[in-house]
């Protein structure tokens, strides 16, 4: 999987295809959990932020079989619940909730498009239609699309992140793949000559949404649209809830900023800037695993050890205080759900150890914090004694994920499989990295300013010199 913003995007020309989906007359959306991230994520649409699509694309053999990717499509929404949650506004003080559509109750529309003649018109078309299509607010909150070559097509399916995180990318990739694949072979002539599509695949078919497994065995999920979905609340004194308290208030209950200057003034942004480079190639993130273990951590352990240490180096501080995604997919289900199936946690990353001291610190460290996704987020922000503080729009924040242990993750390469973000505008620095078969992968994104590119290329040559030296 290659994770890209849309300001890097290269899309090869072809025609473009997209799919129209809208609720039918006469069937009745149901209320739907809403979590922590997607609330938060919907106020700040409400009050004007631009739409942060998640987009997953991927090439299959020749021009595309139209009806076969329709079906697919229809077949990937009717089994995945997540992608059939619609945001809408509600009276104050709630403001926003979530209902969620039958399969059933959805029509599908084909739009042929123009065909494209270069990369740069081809992105342009995709990402104004992103842009347009993903806003939240609505159904649907995604984009089923194509470009169709002659020799080699695109898939694409673009998504408001209400519907979707990262690992879910994978899922949709492998399975939107699969079913093309079945659907293509299993075309007869009438296909062939473009009759309708079958509808989507029966209840059978559906995959658990998450948050309708929390629900205790025998009763509904919970019916209020504003209801939170996701861990129950944990006792007041819980040692887990006073650490993130903890956190917070030695900041001042602010949550993190990137320590080095980038640039820009108190309350602006600048449109973003997005650098994506190896870090590690494949031998040296082998070796830098290795090393890992020995000092009782984990590869991301050395990660993130290896970028504090990078920012120290620059001027920064000795301990670097960051918060991190963490996935919150429990079982079997979960790992194949679509959603947005991910907490944050708070993170201290001590550099003045050595090399191996500062590694099993920052193990340990990540195995503890890791522990904190257990609480809730609306319960750590809920039971503060004062107000928790923004210092700015953006969290610095750093994102690890190892694709070898994801879904697809064998055939993704052969399917030029794309993991393609909104480029919007930035005020911090946000960090995700990728571990993959070729190595160690970071994607930046920070605001455009001269001083922001020259602070982040400065870290991000130096975190690749350490990781280097770690490796040995």
């Amino acid at each position: 999987m290659r994770v890209l913003s849309a300001d890097l995007w290269e899309p090869a020309p072809g025609q473009v295809i997209t799919w129209d989906v809208t609720p039918r007359a006469g069937f009745v959306a149901t209320p739907s959990a809403l979590t922590y991230n997607q609330r938060n994520h919907l106020l700040g649409a409400h009050d004007g932020e631009p739409s942060v699509w998640i987009t997953a694309a991927f090439d299959v053999d020749g021009p595309v079989d139209r009806d076969a990717l329709e079906a697919a499509f229809r077949d990937l929404v009717a089994a995945h619940p997540g992608l059939r949650v619609e945001a809408v506004r509600r009276p104050a003080p709630r403001t926003v909730g979530l209902v969620r559509h039958a399969a059933t109750g959805l029509a599908w529309r084909r739009q042929e498009g123009p065909v494209t003649r270069t990369a740069d018109d081809t992105r342009e078309l995709l990402v104004a239609e992103l842009s347009r299509r993903c806003a939240p607010f609505g159904y649907p909150a995604f984009l089923p699309a194509a470009i169709s070559r002659p020799d080699r097509s695109t898939v694409v399916l673009g998504m408001d992140h209400l519907h979707t995180d990262a690992w879910s990318t994978t899922v949709v990739v492998d399975e939107l793949a699969a079913r093309y694949a079945e659907h293509a072979a299993e075309a007869g002539p009438a296909r062939r000559r473009g009759s309708a599509p079958a509808e989507p695949a029966g209840a059978a078919a559906i995959v658990a949404d998450p948050a309708d497994l929390a629900a205790p065995s025998g009763k509904a999920a919970p019916s209020d649209p504003a209801d939170v979905a996701g861990p129950p609340f944990v006792a007041a004194d819980d040692p887990r809830l006073a650490t993130w308290h903890g956190f917070l208030r030695d900041r001042g209950w602010a949550l993190p900023t990137f320590p080095l200057p980038l640039g820009v003034p108190d309350g602006e942004r600048a449109p973003q800037r997005t650098v994506v480079r190896p870090l590690a190639d494949a031998a040296t993130a082998d070796a830098v695993a290795a090393r890992a273990r020995s000092a009782g951590a984990s590869t991301s352990a050395a990660v993130l050890v290896t970028l504090a240490c990078a920012v120290a180096d620059l001027g920064g501080p000795a301990t670097l205080e960051t918060l991190l995604p963490v996935h919150t997919r429990e079982d079997a289900a979960a790992r194949r759900a679509v959603g947005w199936h991910t907490t944050t946690v708070p993170l201290r990353i001590e550099t003045g150890d050595g090399a191996d001291g500062a590694l099993a610190t920052t193990g340990k460290a990540l195995r503890a914090a890791r522990e904190l996704a257990a609480v809730p987020l609306e319960q750590v922000v809920e039971t503060l004694p004062a107000p928790l503080r923004f210092p700015r729009v953006d969290i610095f924040q750093v994102s690890y994920l190892d694709y070898r242990r994801l879904p697809g993750h064998t055939a993704s390469a052969g399917r030029a499989a794309h993991h393609v973000s909104a480029a919007t505008r930035a005020d911090d620095l946000q960090v995700w990295v990728s571990r993959t078969d070729d190595g160690i992968v970071v994607r930046a994104r920070m605001p455009r300013t001269p001083t922001a590119v020259a602070t982040v290329d400065a870290v991000l040559a130096r975190w690749s010199e350490l990781l280097t030296a770690l490796a040995g």
